[in-house]
């Protein structure tokens, strides 16, 4: 497993939904290869973000293996490799791409002031007000 390699307490747990396998920070940090500029607090702060973004576009499936009695993720039937079901490998390398996705966000931030689009062609299609801050 990679970022589930062990349990954080309760107060370190990325998500209220006990569903989900938690995620190791110090996992993390190595999984996307960090330096170490960026700080504990702005790395649990992606982190939340990803699996915010994660778990609302898994809900209905998550809804759907929770009618059939599964209570965690860990539980619904999978195929393993090393000892990990194949469901909770993509869930974790989700959370991993989006809390990526979330610290280049973060980082867009601190250049212009605002959140900015990962690619600038999409914000093409913003409304003026909103692609403001984009044409100086």
């Amino acid at each position: 497993m990679s970022l589930s390699t062990a349990s954080l307490s309760l107060t370190d747990r990325t998500s209220d939904d006990a569903f989900w396998p938690p995620i190791n920070l110090t996992s993390l940090r190595k999984a996307l290869s960090l330096s170490s500029s960026i700080s504990d607090g702005q790395l649990k702060t992606a982190a939340h973000g990803a699996t915010a973004t994660v778990n609302k576009a898994l809900i209905v499936w998550q809804q759907h293996v929770q009618q059939q009695g599964y209570g965690y993720l860990e539980e619904v039937p999978a195929p393993t490799i090393n000892n990990c079901s194949v469901l909770v490998a993509h869930y974790l390398c989700a959370i991993e791409a989006a809390a990526a996705i979330e610290l280049y966000q973060y980082f867009k931030i601190a250049k212009c002031g605002r959140r900015c689009s990962l690619d600038e062609p999409p914000a093409l299609h913003l409304f003026t007000h909103e692609y403001r801050h984009h044409d100086e």
